[in-house]
Formats: structure tokens, sequence, C-alpha cells
């Protein structure tokens, strides 16, 4: 239910059941993988981070016939920059390229989640192309990056 969260991630606020119910569809459909992630102390759910198969990349000449994955995630604000994520972040990717055999990991996020475009460059993920999104009558830019398997 935080606004400034479901901006960042591009979605409309979970506000109503109707928009709980959309969120939770999209993520059911077409994320093939979704952990969560809760704190040890209280088994409070504060994030959540999902893997699939299809990137909105895949076209480029650079990937094809390679394996790739493609992740995303979201932190609630009060909780980033704790290491939370970049922790649940380096399991997956190290899952992802060592028992999957993936040769790279796409991720992307919108130009103005500084946060997140930030976590994903620490974790060495290298800039890969703008795509441009419409949605409710607004235009978006996200920057999408690619980790190269080690």
């Amino acid at each position: 239910g935080d606004p400034e969260r479901d901006r960042m991630m591009g979605r409309n606020p979970l506000n109503t059941v109707e928009n709980v119910r959309l969120n939770f569809d999209w993520l059911k459909n077409k994320e093939e993988r979704g952990y969560v992630l809760e704190l040890k102390e209280n088994g409070k759910v504060v994030g959540n981070l999902t893997v699939y198969n299809k990137t909105p990349v895949e076209s480029r000449e650079e990937l094809k016939g390679k394996r790739g994955r493609s992740m995303s995630f979201g932190i609630s604000r009060e909780y980033q920059r704790r290491g939370l994520m970049e922790e649940a972040l380096s399991a997956v990717i190290d899952k992802l390229f060592q028992e999957e055999q993936a040769e790279y990991i796409h991720c992307g996020c919108f130009d103005f989640n500084l946060p997140s475009l930030n976590l994903q460059r620490k974790l060495g993920f290298v800039y890969l192309t703008t795509e441009h999104f419409e949605m409710e009558d607004a235009a978006f830019l996200g920057i999408e990056n690619i980790l190269w398997c080690p």
C-alpha cells in the first residue's frame, strides 16, 4: 500500500481490491517464479523478487541463442538501504548462474527509480538499452541492464 513503491514499480496503487487482484494476476500469469523477502525476527514480508524467462530485450542480437533470465524486485521504503534486497538478489543471481546455467540476467527499472538503478549497478549490471513504455496516458523510459555470467 505504499504509493511511492507502486509508482516505482509502474503499477496502480494497491489500495483497492481490484488493483490488488490485477497485480496478483499479473504476478501469477507473467512472472514464473516469485520470492518474498521476510524479516527473520518477526516474519514480516517487506519485499518481493521475481524471476522469469521472457525479457523485453530478447530480440537484441547479442542475446540471440543465449540462455537468459529476467528479474524484477521491490522492497518497502522503510527497509531500503539495509542490504536486504542486495542479499536476496545476490543469492538468486548465484543460483541462476551456478545451478541453472544462465548466461545472462536482465533487469530493468524506470529511469526515475534511482534506488533500483543504483542497486543494479552495485551488483554489476551494466546498461543495455532504453525502452519506451506507454501506460495510462503517460510515457515512461525504462533503463534495461544486463549482467553477464562471470
